[in-house]
C-alpha cells in the first residue's frame, strides 16, 4: 500500500518482518518534514494549548475540521526555524509530533486501522537510532507506547469530528476572508474559512448550552474564538530574508485530509 497525506509521501504497513532492523533516528527534535505546510488539523483536546500560538479555524465546507494556521502562504510554515527546530515556547501540534508514523485505514472501512510509517522519511535507519522491534520480532517499549499514542490521537481526532458535526448542526460555523497587513505593506488574504458565529451561540437556548458544555464543547469554543486574534501576530513571524516569495500572498483553507488515514 502506498498513499499520501499532509506531510507523509510513502506511507507503508509497518510489518515486523520487513522493518526489523529498522530503528528510528530520535533526539535532534528537527521537524523539517513540516517545512511547506501552513496549516495542520488539531483535536479538540488541544485547542486549550494551541490557541496560545496558532489562529484555529475551521477548514472546509460542510463537513470542516479545525485546523492550526501555520503561514500566511501556502507552502509555508512560520513556525519553524531556518535550523529545522520547531519555534521555542511554541505549542507542536499532535499530528506533526506524531510523524512519521500513522494509523491507516487500509481496509477503508474506518475500523481496522494499521499502524504504518512514511517510508520516505529520511530519519529511519538500519545502523542506528531506537529499535522497533527486538531481536525476536517483538514491538519494543518504544513502538508501544507510539502505538498508543496513535490510538490516543485518532480517538481524539473521532471526538473532534463529532465537534465539528455538532457545530454544523447548530449552524453556528459561518464563512469568512481576513485581511492582514503588516508594517513593511505587504498584504495577505485568508480566503474560504469557518469560525463560530458569536451571534448565533448566544442565541443558543440554555438546554442546548448546558448539552455543549456537559460534552466539552463549550470551553473548545471559546478557545477556538480567543484564537483568532492570533492571526494578526503571524505577519510579526515572516522571514525577513524572504526574496525568493512574493511580497504578499493569498491563502485558501482546503479541507484537511480526512482522517480515515489517521
Amino acid at each position: 500500500m502506498t498513499a499520501t497525506l499532509l506531510l507523509y509521501r510513502q506511507i507503508t504497513p509497518l510489518n515486523r518482518d520487513n522493518h526489523r532492523e529498522l530503528k528510528l533516528v530520535t533526539g535532534s527534535g528537527k521537524a523539517d518534514f513540516a517545512k511547506q505546510v501552513h496549516y495542520v488539523p488539531l483535536a479538540g483536546a488541544e485547542f486549550y494549548q494551541a490557541a496560545r500560538d496558532y489562529p484555529v479555524l475551521f477548514a472546509g465546507g460542510d463537513e470542516a475540521a479545525p485546523v492550526a494556521l501555520l503561514g500566511l502562504r501556502k507552502d509555508e510554515n512560520l513556525f519553524l526555524e531556518n535550523d529545522g527546530q520547531w519555534a521555542a515556547g511554541t505549542y507542536v501540534p499532535a499530528f506533526v509530533r506524531r510523524y512519521p508514523f500513522v494509523l491507516a485505514d487500509v481496509q477503508k472501512n474506518n475500523e481496522e486501522f494499521t499502524v504504518c510509517i512514511d517510508d520516505a522519511f529520511s530519519g529511519f535507519s538500519t545502523q542506528e537510532g531506537t529499535a522497533l522491534f527486538d531481536t525476536e520480532g517483538k514491538e519494543t517499549n518504544y513502538l508501544k507506547g507510539t502505538i498508543e499514542f496513535l490510538n490516543h490521537f485518532l480517538a481524539e481526532m473521532r471526538r473532534t469530528q463529532e465537534f465539528a458535526e455538532t457545530l454544523s448542526k447548530l449552524n453556528l460555523l459561518t464563512k469568512r476572508n481576513l485581511r492582514i497587513s503588516d508594517d513593511r505593506g505587504r498584504r495577505f488574504l485568508l480566503r474560504d474559512f469557518r469560525i463560530i458565529d458569536e451571534a448565533k451561540l448566544a442565541e443558543l437556548d440554555d438546554k442546548t448550552l448546558g448539552e455543549l458544555q456537559r460534552k466539552g464543547y463549550l470551553g473548545w469554543i471559546y478557545a477556538h474564538l480567543i484564537s483568532i486574534g492570533n492571526a494578526a501576530r503571524l505577519p510579526a513571524r515572516l522571514r525577513e530574508a524572504d526574496v525568493s516569495r512574493p511580497a504578499q500572498g493569498e491563502v485558501l483553507l482546503e479541507p484537511a485530509e480526512s482522517e480515515s488515514t489517521n
